[in-house]
């Protein structure tokens, strides 16, 4: 889990330049960003013990989208402003922001972050590849890392792939 919290370097130096910037805050503690995560994984134990899933709890639906940005190649931001919040991949979140000015009316009439998740919404598409990694059940017990050696961390990989145009081998199957 400790690697899960320090494993982007590209997370700090971002954070760093967001405060630097006095640009907004950006947790630049790798303790809090642990525990950030580790709450998250705690939460989805939690509500699985009680037999939640994302189809019949919205507190489960949100922490799998969280889990599954923590997943993702592109990076992801949340957006807030007190009880609001906007959260999503890197690049629908750069594109959003690019696109500023396609929403700004929208903004004004209704308060930045709704517009902000408006467009999200608009943004979506069928066509996606999201990867969930969860803390591993059913699986070897003891499984070492073929680089180094070292006992790798025991994790199971979900991903929902809908992409219709492959690079490199096409893959269906989690």
């Amino acid at each position: 889990m400790w690697e899960k919290a320090i494993k982007g370097k590209e997370f700090f130096k971002n954070a760093m330049i967001i405060e630097a910037e006095k640009l907004s805050h950006a947790w630049s503690d790798r303790k809090l960003v642990w525990f950030f995560w580790a709450r998250l994984e705690s939460m989805w134990h939690s509500k699985v013990q009680q037999g939640k899933s994302v189809e019949n709890d919205v507190i489960m639906q949100e922490i799998m989208r969280m889990l599954s940005f923590d997943a993702s190649d592109q990076g992801w931001a949340v957006i807030s402003r007190g009880s609001e919040m906007a959260k999503a991949n890197g690049d629908t979140i750069l594109r959003s922001f690019n696109e500023l000015n396609s929403w700004m009316e929208n903004a004004r009439e209704k308060g930045f972050i709704v517009a902000l998740n408006d467009h999200i919404r608009e943004l979506q598409t069928p066509h996606h590849c999201s990867r969930l990694i969860l803390p591993g059940i059913d699986n070897p017990e003891k499984v070492v890392c073929a680089e180094c050696g070292r006992l790798m961390e025991k994790l199971t990989l979900y991903r929902c792939c809908t992409l219709t145009v492959y690079v490199g081998r096409p893959e269906t199957s989690a």
